[in-house]
């Protein structure tokens, strides 16, 4: 392997280590050292090479090692990661990641993680803070706001009975507060669309889902505003 793949190679894993939570199943540096190298077998290449493609937080990190190394080849890189890295760093909409962790239980809630603010009483607490505080179970009821780019999300979750919740979203115009008219608020799990709601009021609801892990995505008239990862364990 020549020495600017090596050295991109110790930049992504540096970059992708640093940035990756231990639970995530994401490669190792072993593993994108191999891939490059094009020692593995095929099974594992075309495993690898999935990952990658596939996985949001990888190319997003190799695009941005990309995107330093500009001595880099595109010949020895794979094409199909190439052009993956090359469109996220094209990409001018691409909506960040609101994600929520909660559990359920019978008579509560509890925040396990969370990218946003809480509502706490009266008082937005940033998520670190609230970990800081100790604070991490609700009543039946908790509510989570974030900011994105050129929208303030808020996402409400209510525990009805320890078996079900329901999940009620709004988003406003963060310097105006003004409602975002004709949003879609799409409920998704493990790729297939459960729920989709078009509301020109800026808030949509979602009543008496499961526990699981849901993919909220949130669309405007002419681009996806943001993506909430919903997960509601038991």
């Amino acid at each position: 392997m020549g020495e600017k793949f090596e050295g991109l190679v110790k930049k992504v894993y540096r970059k992708w280590k640093k940035a990756a939570k231990a639970k995530d199943p994401h490669l190792d540096e072993e593993d994108l050292a191999c891939f490059f190298d094009n020692v593995l077998s095929p099974e594992e290449n075309e495993r690898i090479r999935e990952h990658i493609i596939g996985c949001d937080e990888c190319a997003g990190i190799f695009a941005l090692s990309l995107n330093a190394e500009s001595a880099v080849e595109p010949k020895e890189i794979p094409k199909e990661l190439l052009n993956r890295a090359l469109d996220i760093l094209k990409s001018k909409d691409k909506p960040d990641i609101f994600e929520i962790i909660l559990l359920l239980k019978e008579n509560m809630l509890e925040i396990i993680n969370a990218t946003g603010d809480i509502l706490l009483g009266q008082e937005l607490v940033p998520a670190p803070v609230l970990r800081s505080r100790k604070i991490k179970d609700f009543k039946d009821e908790v509510t989570i706001l974030k900011d994105f780019e050129d929208i303030r999300l808020e996402v409400k979750v209510e525990n009805k009975g320890g078996r079900y919740f329901n999940v009620t979203v709004k988003a406003r115009h963060k310097h105006n507060t003004v409602a975002f008219k004709d949003l879609r608020a799409t409920l998704i799990k493990d790729g297939v669309e459960l729920e989709s709601y078009l509301s020109d009021s800026g808030e949509v609801s979602f009543e008496h889902i499961l526990s699981g892990k849901y993919d909220l995505q949130l669309t405007g008239i002419n681009a996806k505003l943001a993506s909430v990862i919903l997960d509601v364990r038991a």
